[in-house]
Order: C-alpha cells, then structure tokens, then sequence
C-alpha cells in the first residue's frame, strides 16, 4: 500500500511511526550483553590493545556525553518529525538501517569476540596520564561493573553516531553543527574511559559509514521507497 507525499511529510504520522520504531531499536540494543556474552562463552575474546590505548588519558567528565549518546539516536525520530524535508520513508530506513548495523555488529561479536578488559583502569596510582581523582576512578569502576568488557570491536557506541551524523549532515545541516560536539566527545569517550580499544573505535566508525551508504542508501531507503507515491505517475 502506497502513501501519499502529504502524509509522507506529516510531522503527526512520523511521531506516531516513532513510537514501534522506537521499541523496535529499543528491543534490539537491550540484546547487546547477552550477545557478547553468548561469543565469550562460544570463543577465547582476543583483545585488540595497542600502544595507543595505553597512552590515551582517562578524562572521567566525558563520561557525562558518553552516557548522552544513548539516547541520542533512540529518540531522534522525535526531533526528524518536525522537519518536512525528513520524509516518513526516510525515518523508517533510518530506524531499519540501525537495527541492522546492531544485527551485524552482534554476529560479528560472536564469530569473533574482542575484550576490553586489557584497556579497562584496575587500579588507582599517580599517573600523568589519568586526568581523574580516586573519586572519580571509583564511579568509573561504578560503570565498569554494569557493563561487559567483551563486545570492543566495533563500537555499538561509535557506529550508530556515525550513522546519524551522516543523515544529519545530508537533511538536516543546522541540526548536525549542533550534534556534532556532544556527538564527537561522546564517541571518543568509548576510548577515553577505557570501555573500548581505539581499534574499536575506528571499528565502530567503519560500520557506522557502512551503515549510512550501504545499509541505508543502497538498500533500505531503496526498499521503502516503493511504497511512497510517485507523482510523475
């Protein structure tokens, strides 16, 4: 069934197609620790730990964009409803084409779990390279209790970024200048605060660039496209 350009552009029916696109990504993101734990149970994790990540700094007040960048991409279906250039179409394969780079990050975890423990602070010392107070490295260790140090390559933290920021640097320029920094400082805290490798940093760059002009434009807006109406018909 076909819509029309109208509803194709309306700022109520891209809200209400947010709410299951919404609990669809949702759904599938909660399934991020049972999958790195299913590949560290199937294989040995490897750790990916070069000379970059031990002479990066740990900066524990990047932790606050770092924890922001969880919602960031979720709820932007709410933000792409009131700009009439974002068609409905547009917020659908963007949504799809998520849940794909999760789809394909999670078997990639399995076939070839990578650990984070190797880059992760054990211990607190005097080092000038530790922009942190023993405060601070307890809430840092507050965080690394509640989450897995396997799943490092690639980044589901960096890719869905990446992914959005492209979209908005595309349909939305003035909005993009505005994510950009809370964007920047949340992706490069992944490695900052030692939760992933640099290797999975970049990893997480290649797969959210994958997803935008692969996943996105070739196939998924392709797809949903179909049911938009043409008005040279």
């Amino acid at each position: 069934m076909r819509i029309s350009e109208k509803l194709n552009r309306s700022i109520w029916f891209k809200l209400l197609l947010f709410i299951p696109l919404y609990f669809l990504l949702y759904f599938v993101m909660i399934q991020y620790q049972a999958i790195c734990e299913l590949g560290g149970r199937l294989m040995t994790a490897v750790s990916l730990k070069t000379f970059l990540d031990a002479r990066t700094p740990v900066n524990i007040y990047i932790m606050w964009p770092y924890l922001a960048c969880l919602i960031y991409v979720p709820f932007s279906g709410i933000l792409y409803a009131f700009n009439k250039r974002i068609t409905a179409m547009q917020v659908i394969s963007f949504y799809v084409s998520v849940v794909f780079v999760y789809l394909i990050t999670y078997a990639i975890y399995i076939v070839f779990p990578t650990t984070a423990s190797g880059v992760m602070l054990t211990s607190y010392g005097p080092n000038s390279h530790l922009f942190i107070n023993e405060g601070m490295f307890q809430a840092l260790q507050g965080l690394y209790t509640q989450s897995t140090p396997l799943g490092d390559f690639p980044s589901l933290h960096v890719a869905p970024l990446v992914l959005m920021g492209i979209f908005l640097y595309k349909r939305w320029r003035s909005l993009f200048w505005i994510f950009l920094p809370f964007a920047f400082f949340g992706a490069i805290g992944t490695f900052v605060l030692k939760f992933h490798t640099v290797a999975g940093f970049l990893g997480g760059v290649v797969m959210g660039y994958f997803g935008y002009y692969i996943l996105y434009e070739k196939i998924v807006l392709k797809y949903f496209s179909k049911f938009t109406e043409d008005k040279n018909n």
